[in-house]
């Protein structure tokens, strides 16, 4: 992976990267500010060292990526928010304050390079526990209420139009909620339009509108891939994948898909990182690179298989 850019890029994307446990989630959104492989800072096009915030929740760290502490402070204030003792909501201010104060400087043509928000599902977690201990829970509807307002704010300040700047947020992976009867009471799952057995991990009403927030929605995984050449060749090794296009059960979203199928490009990517596949989105808006032929309407089917093979 190279670590400068083709290009300063001229629309901004926002990226919601989910996945089980040690996809690449964080690696893959750090990668838009620090070339982790490296040890060193991504460089734009002038030579200068990309400007990006690490921001991450509880328990949500990987030493191993080894982000200078610098990509994780702002000014006295450090981006790792936490609540150890469960009962200080704190962090959420503080936080709340942070992401003002970058859109504040945005204004004043002072923004970033890249901003990744590392750990929704754990900030959903830690707040519902936090909120718990602090407030009781003789208000039922209160938490949820209270989660689903500060969700929505923070899907609001998250806009890299405003901030001028790519944002990534990454969260972990659920299944769809099914319906549950017990006894007479009936709890209900999620509705028929939910087409998709996976999708990324919050809880609450507001897991169904995250989605709308990002451009991209891709969900990353680990298999276990044989090599073909070098000193690991004929062994399988684990490879994180990116699925960029939706093929199965995991909800993806790419509002660059026709092109990117029209362009031919990869439905998954292999141990990929962030500016590898803006470089392809870059790419796709120059033309000239092989067209396929897309299916229109009609060459659709139901079925798994259609004659002369397998639809996949």
């Amino acid at each position: 992976m190279s670590n400068k850019l083709q290009a300063r890029p001229g629309l901004w994307t926002s990226s919601l990267l989910y996945s089980g446990p040690g996809s690449g989630k964080t690696t893959y959104s750090v990668s838009s500010f620090w070339d982790w492989k490296n040890g060193c800072p991504v460089l734009l096009p002038d030579g200068k060292e990309a400007k990006g915030r690490l921001i991450s929740f509880g328990r949500e760290y990987n030493p191993a990526l080894a982000v200078p502490d610098k990509y994780q402070m702002l000014g006295d204030m450090s981006l790792r928010f936490r609540s150890p003792s469960l009962d200080d909501m704190s962090w959420v201010n503080d936080f709340r304050s942070v992401v003002n104060g970058l859109l504040m400087k945005a204004r004043e043509g002072d923004c970033l390079d890249a901003l990744v928000i590392d750990g929704m599902s754990e900030f959903d977690l830690l707040y519902e526990m936090v909120h718990d201990n602090k407030f009781g829970g003789e208000d039922k509807f209160a938490k949820w209420n209270d989660l689903m307002s500060e969700l929505l704010a923070i899907m609001q300040r998250l806009d890299p139009d405003e901030l001028g700047c790519h944002v990534f947020v990454t969260a972990r992976v659920m299944e769809k909620k099914q319906a549950k009867k017990s006894r007479n009471v009936t709890i209900a799952g999620d509705p028929a339009y939910v087409d998709y057995d996976y999708y990324p991990s919050l809880r609450g009403g507001f897991r169904l509108h995250f989605p709308h927030y990002f451009n991209m929605v891709l969900y990353m995984e680990t298999k276990q891939l044989m090599v073909a050449a070098g000193d690991f060749a004929g062994k399988r090794l684990p490879a994180h994948v990116l699925h960029m296009v939706r093929t199965g059960d995991f909800y993806v979203k790419n509002v660059w898909e026709y092109p990117w199928l029209k362009a031919r490009e990869p439905l998954e990517l292999v141990n990929v990182g962030f500016w590898d596949v803006y470089n392809r989105l870059v790419d796709l808006t120059k033309g000239g690179t092989e067209q396929a032929e897309l299916p229109e309407a009609a060459d659709f089917v139901e079925e798994e298989y259609v004659e002369g093979g397998s639809t996949e």
